[in-house]
């Protein structure tokens, strides 16, 4: 039976996230920015106490809802679209508690006086997320909930086959470009127009695929 202990790794993030809080409280000031615009410029601010606290309890809340409401216990006559969702929800969850953890870390290293430049950090970490996102597309079994969900692949199992395989590494790849590009400090914006072309290509591939297959 599938047990709330798939999610061992999404509770030890969530954790890692307050206990990098814990340990960094001491060497904050009483005042840290919180939040910054596209151009990094810090345009929010908050009492440390609250600082430490907005990340690790948004990675706790998120995640507790989806576990609270998603398919982690097994159940007789699940279809492919329960079991897909069964299957992968756990590394989703994990993966939105790891985004949570590493924003907390960056927000609270620039909150000790360090310069970052925080548009391409946080660039740094989603596109680590959209890389592994990519890489687990092309395990997903013909569903209604989880993948590339167009009228031709969900139509047509080749499709969706090929269409996946095609879009596992379109997001692998702008997932490697958005890191790249915040590692260069070119901030969010090259890898958020690549991730966008990823999907448009995607879907036009499922079209075009779906018609060369005659359906």
């Amino acid at each position: 039976m599938k047990t709330l202990g798939r999610y061992w790794l999404a509770v030890t993030l969530v954790a890692a996230a307050f206990a990098t809080s814990a340990a960094l409280y001491h060497g904050l000031p009483a005042t840290i920015p919180i939040h910054w615009n596209a151009r990094g410029v810090i345009d929010g601010w908050a009492p440390k106490w609250e600082g430490v606290l907005i990340a690790p309890c948004t990675g706790l809340v998120i995640a507790a809802l989806l576990i609270l409401f998603g398919p982690w216990r097994e159940q007789d006559g699940w279809d492919a679209e329960e079991e897909a969702r069964a299957h992968y929800h756990p590394t989703i969850v994990a993966l939105v508690a790891g985004i949570c953890c590493y924003v907390n870390a960056v927000v609270l290293i620039a909150g000790m006086g360090w310069h970052l430049d925080i548009p391409s950090h946080v660039g740094i970490g989603v596109g680590l997320l959209i890389a592994v996102l990519g890489n687990v597309l092309r395990q997903v079994p013909q569903n209604g909930a989880v993948g590339i969900r167009t009228p031709w692949t969900l139509g047509n199992e080749a499709v969706w086959a090929r269409t996946h395989r095609i879009a596992s590494w379109l997001f692998m790849m702008a997932g490697a470009v958005m890191v790249v590009t915040g590692v260069m400090g070119q901030g969010m914006t090259p890898g958020l127009v690549a991730i966008g072309a990823a999907a448009v290509v995607s879907v036009g591939y499922s079209y075009v695929v779906s018609r060369r297959l005659g359906n």
